[in-house]
């Protein structure tokens, strides 16, 4: 009776002992489930981290922006080389290999099962938001926004002063036309080939003060207009860098590569003014030369106007300076009285040589605006040399004499008057990027960089559209069941577990 007894006491402890078994085994299990399901979200953010700790050197190093190169220079987007690199250092994270020992085991082992990129982002997306994104970013740690706003006013006002230039042409144009009209409809005192000859000559003027012989400008004015610009600008000294870009090649105008990930960017003025001083301070122009490596040695210049080659890029910033400039000479000249005499007296002279009394006023709005380009002309001389003008015209910074507008194209001597506290080459360079739009701006830059980058040894291929700025990846775990294992009751699947964790990481974003 008591063996009896006490058998059922044993069976009854072993019975205890497996359900406390069971209940801790199954209690430890439950905490390594919750452990492995952590341990997964640690591996998918170092992963994804790891992957974007392979920036690219040269764009960090030189102009501090963030590129991860998904191309390994190769020039084409390769996700999945980048999905194997992950899936592969996901395993070694969970599985390292001890030198000697081999695997190192622990009751957290699992696999990595699959590692993607769901969602990327590229530095040329959405005409090169991620770039101007981190260039803004860049900037408010370097630049304080109250004095960019400040050198922002002064190239607004640079801009308001200047909206007459475009009809600067139209004024020496149609001064001429009309001269040329005027001159077909009279017959009287020779041929129209003898009075042509006669209003190109020289004309004996006469003011309240003296009496004088000048060179009538108008034609010569008109013979400049038809030549090349910089030729008239620079001198022979000064070099025109032969730089240039394929133009099949440039970011702006190839099929891109395109990115999935949603950007939330909304870039407003003060964005655009810190861009302004970022391409100030890391890129090239023609009086400012950076010493990093260049595919072109004027980068604003292109920024603005997109020509392939440095000296196109150049003469389309020597042709808006001189819109720009010829409207605030001319508009100024037709508030001089004394010069408006000047050129009434010339006009009249050129009149009657000719026999045309009727188009004395033509004349004299053709010889203002021929006396508005060469100051304008003697202007650009002294911008390109690295001299300061004034922005608005006074009777004391006016240069260039009525009897010296017919030959200052043609003289690089002849520069206008310098002032201390005017504007300069920069000033109106940074004025006229203003105008730009951001998108555009974007774009050259994008350019720009990827063509700097080529420079660089072993970066041959890059290409911007194969950089990535920001991404969303996905990882896929499996893990056996270990402590449920011991118990023959807690054998509930033979599965195991698995584990699907997102995450995300920019650049750009704080994560």
């Amino acid at each position: 009776m008591r063996n009896r007894k006490t058998a059922s006491i044993t069976v009854f402890m072993s019975l205890m002992l497996m359900v406390v078994a069971a209940l801790l085994f199954t209690l430890l299990e439950g905490s390594r489930f919750l452990m492995l399901d952590m341990t997964a979200a640690i591996n998918s953010q170092s992963v994804t981290e790891s992957m974007f700790a392979q920036y690219h050197v040269p764009a960090f190093h030189n102009y501090h922006l963030l590129l991860m190169d998904s191309s390994y220079g190769t020039g084409q987007l390769q996700l999945s080389r980048i999905n194997a690199k992950m899936q592969e250092l996901g395993q070694e994270n969970l599985n390292p290999t001890i030198l000697g020992l081999g695997r190192y085991q622990n009751f957290l082992q699992m696999d990595a099962a699959d590692s993607s990129v769901a969602r990327y982002e590229l530095a040329t997306d959405r005409a090169a938001a991620p770039l101007l994104n981190q260039i803004s970013q860049l900037m408010k740690k370097e630049v304080v926004l109250d004095l960019a706003e400040q050198a922002y006013q002064k190239i607004t006002n640079i801009q308001e002063s200047g909206n007459k230039g475009e009809e600067a042409d139209k004024y020496l144009d149609g001064a001429l036309d009309l001269i040329e009209q005027a001159k077909e409809t009279t017959n009287q005192g020779g041929s129209k080939e003898e009075k042509s000859l006669e209003v190109r000559g020289r004309m004996r003027i006469r003011s309240k003060s003296q009496e004088t012989e000048i060179e009538n400008p108008m034609d010569s004015i008109k013979s400049a207009k038809n030549s090349p610009l910089l030729a008239q600008i620079l001198s022979g000294e000064d070099h025109i860098s032969a730089k240039q870009l394929l133009k099949d090649d440039m970011v702006e105008r190839r099929t891109l590569n395109i990115g999935n990930y949603e950007g939330n960017e909304s870039a407003g003025l003060s964005d655009k003014l810190l861009v302004m001083q970022y391409l100030k301070k890391y890129t090239s122009n023609y009086r400012n030369r950076n010493p990093l490596p260049h595919a072109l040695a004027y980068e604003q210049e292109y920024i603005l106007f997109g020509k392939a080659s440095d000296e196109d890029n150049l003469n389309k910033m020597a042709a808006r300076l001189l819109l720009i400039r010829e409207g605030i000479n001319f508009a100024y000249l037709l508030t001089d009285s004394a010069k408006c005499e000047e050129a009434f007296a010339a006009a009249t002279a050129a009149s009657v040589i000719t026999g045309i009394p009727a188009a004395v006023k033509a004349i004299q709005m053709g010889i203002l605006a021929s006396w508005a380009y060469a100051e304008s002309i003697a202007e650009l001389r002294t911008l390109f040399s690295g001299g300061n003008i004034a922005a608005a015209k006074t009777s004391e910074s006016w240069t260039v004499s009525l009897a010296e507008a017919a030959v200052v194209p043609f003289r690089n001597s002849i520069s206008s008057k310098k002032v201390s506290g005017g504007l300069d080459y920069e000033d109106y360079l940074q004025a006229f990027i203003a105008l730009e739009s951001l998108d555009k701006i974007g774009m050259r830059f994008a350019n720009l960089l990827e063509k700097n980058l080529r420079l660089y040894a072993g970066y041959e291929q890059v290409k911007l559209d194969c950089m990535i700025t920001a991404m969303e990846t996905e990882h896929t775990y499996q893990a056996r069941q270990v402590f449920l294992t011991f118990v023959t009751i807690g054998r509930l699947s033979k599965k195991g577990y698995r584990y699907e964790q997102k995450y995300r990481f920019s650049y750009l974003e704080e994560n």
